[in-house]
This record gives structure tokens, C-alpha cells and sequence, in this order.
């Protein structure tokens, strides 16, 4: 079963894609990061500020809800303290991001235009403009790991480029809970990509740790949508007791397909988004940030008076949602029901 983005992943941020852009399919959040050309499809956020701006150039795809997003990001911008003369203003950049010869030539092109900063919505975009060796200031926001990723050294020391993840190793904590509120359960469906199998998107040792709390994982590694429908032809589907959903790229790209294809199951279903609870699902569980916007603003206002890039740490959230449908809970016996009610941070 394959590879992940994140054109929308939660309601709170339709910035922020699922990992990396797939070369066959796309990559990213309901609305992250289409035209080819940069000057056809450069769309501005708001009237120009000046007739010579410092311009912060957030590259992403070209859709409704990215620039919904770009659009409040612009708000959070507007009230940071710039030092010098010139303004600064914030604009989205839409190209074609899924080829890779395309999204060279877009990015080259981004750069001749010499932007004050550049602000890349996923890794794919991030590791090309590290590749045509540009001395702009690269400020990213991703949901996997830039270490894995190899964006950065670490955390604290970021090298040519910082920014923001939404990355949080989850997976083993959400088999805990699974653990604590499926007693019984052993065995764990886990709908997976190639992608999110190398590790970028996993928490460390993973497997093993789910086997230390007595978990059996049945991996179904999709590699198309097509193959939704067929894993539960799957023996081994028959024998699972949870189902557990981590946001790869076919969640991405087909959840609501397979949030449908689950739904038919009568096993209880974990996803790491909660979007995917208005879909069917019973538990999400995943890391929120409230302030993220205004973290990202912060970092990049302190970027352009003067900050070294690499001082900065890549900064990511603190808080762990754990989201319960309201619905789907009532049809649990009243010991799980309230096993689960005790995790709950939130209903939906």
C-alpha cells in the first residue's frame, strides 16, 4: 500500500501537507503547496504594500483553501516589528510542485525574482531549493520529521534552513491508549504507505515497541487507491481488532475512501487526523498547535531583522489532541465507553 502530503490536514491549518510531494500522485495537505510559469501564477495576498516590498514568497499549490490560509497567515505577519525602511509583503507563490523538472525550473525562476525569504510548504520544495544552492533565507513547514528528512542536523541546530513540524512521534503512544482502552485487542491493522514505512513520519521503533505491549501490527501497505477496497478481501483483515489509520499519503489523497471502506468493518478505527471522525472514524489522536501561525511569523520577522538561519531551532507543537466521535461512541459497550471518555480531550 505508498507515499504521503498534506494539502489540508486539519482545520486549523490547510498549510501544512502530509510529508513529501509523490511523484505520482500528489503529495501534501487539502490545500498547501497548479500554473508552470512563475509569473502566471503568482497570486498576490492583498494589495501591494509598497512599491518596493521585501517579499515573502510562500510556495504552494493554488487552491481556494491555500489561500484562504496564506491570506490569515498574512494577518499574523502584519503585526510583527520589521526593522528598516521597506515593508514587507507576503505572497503566495502556486506552481507545479509535483514534477520534479517542472519545479526546478519554477523555483529557479522564484529565485531570480529574489525574494526576501522563501517559505516552502513541503519537503520536496525544501530540498530543491537547497539543491540550486540559493542564499535566500528557507523557512519550511512540514508534518514529518527534517531530521529523517535530512533538511537538518537536528532540531536546535538547523544548518542552511529552520521552520515548523507538525511532527510528533504518536504511534507508539496511540498503541498505548489503544492497549489501555482495548484491553482485550491484540491484533492492530495498520494502513500504511512505502513512504511512511521508511520512517520519516513513524516513531522510532515503532514495531517493536507495539509488540513489547503485546500488540500484533497486520501491515496493509497500500500503493494505489484501487488497492482500498481489496485489503479487506485480505484474510488478515478478517483478524483484525482495531484498525489504525497514520497520515500517509492515501490518507491524503483517498481518505474519505477509505474511512468508507473501513466504516464497513466492525473493528473501532484510530487516525491521526480528526478530520477523519466526521468520515466514521471513532478516535483521532494528533498534535495541535493553536499559536502556530504566530510562531512561524515570529521566526521568520526575526529572520529578516537579521537572525542567522541556523541559530534557530525548528520549532514544532507541545499539546496532543485526542478527539472521540460523539456518535460512534454510543455504540460501544458502557466499560469501553468509559474507558475512552477518560482519554478524551474533545468530542466531535
Amino acid at each position: 500500500m505508498r507515499r504521503v502530503s498534506s494539502r489540508q490536514t486539519q482545520k486549523v491549518y490547510p498549510l501544512v501537507r502530509a510529508s513529501r510531494l509523490s511523484t505520482l500522485n500528489t503529495l501534501v495537505a487539502t490545500g498547501l503547496l497548479g500554473g508552470i510559469f512563475l509569473l502566471s501564477a503568482r497570486q498576490d495576498i492583498g494589495p501591494a504594500i509598497s512599491e518596493n516590498p521585501r517579499i515573502v514568497a510562500f510556495v504552494d499549490f493554488d487552491t481556494a483553501p491555500v489561500r484562504q490560509g496564506v491570506a490569515r497567515f498574512r494577518e499574523h505577519l502584519k503585526v510583527q516589528h520589521f526593522e528598516g525602511p521597506r515593508p514587507i509583503e507576503l505572497k503566495l507563490i502556486g506552481g507545479d510542485l509535483n514534477d520534479p523538472a517542472r519545479r526546478t525550473i519554477f523555483l529557479s525562476q522564484l529565485i531570480a525574482t529574489k525574494p526576501a525569504l522563501i517559505v516552502a510548504s513541503s519537503v520536496d520544495v525544501a530540498k530543491n531549493l537547497l539543491a540550486l544552492n540559493t542564499t535566500i533565507p528557507i523557512y519550511f513547514i512540514i508534518q514529518s520529521d527534517p531530521v529523517l528528512e535530512g533538511l537538518v542536523p537536528s532540531l536546535v541546530s538547523t544548518g542552511a534552513l529552520t521552520g515548523y513540524t507538525f511532527f510528533v512521534p504518536l504511534d507508539v503512544k496511540i498503541m498505548e491508549l489503544i492497549r489501555r482502552t482495548f484491553p482485550d485487542a491484540r491484533t492492530v491493522g495498520v494502513v500504511a504507505t512505502d513512504y511512511w514505512l521508511e520512517g520519516s513520519d513513524m516513531s522510532k521503533d515503532f514495531f517493536t515497541q507495539a509488540k513489547g505491549l503485546g500488540l500484533d501490527l497486520k501491515v496493509f501497505n497500500l500503493h494505489d487507491h484501487n488497492e482500498i477496497g481489496r485489503m479487506l478481501e485480505d484474510p488478515q483483515a478478517r483478524e483484525v481488532q482495531v484498525w489504525y489509520v497514520p497520515y500517509s499519503d492515501i490518507a491524503f489523497s483517498h481518505g474519505a475512501a477509505l474511512a468508507a471502506a473501513l466504516a464497513r468493518t466492525a473493528a473501532p478505527t484510530v487516525y491521526a487526523r480528526r478530520k477523519f471522525l466526521k468520515m466514521g472514524g471513532l478516535v483521532s489522536v494528533q498534535s495541535v498547535d493553536e499559536e502556530a501561525m504566530d510562531v512561524w511569523a515570529k521566526s521568520i520577522a526575526n529572520i529578516l531583522n537579521g537572525a542567522p538561519v541556523g541559530s534557530m531551532p525548528v520549532m514544532r507543537p507541545k499539546e496532543i489532541e485526542i478527539a472521540v466521535n460523539s456518535v460512534a461512541i454510543a455504540h460501544l459497550d458502557r466499560p469501553t465507553r468509559e474507558r475512552l471518555a477518560r482519554e478524551a480531550t474533545v468530542f466531535e
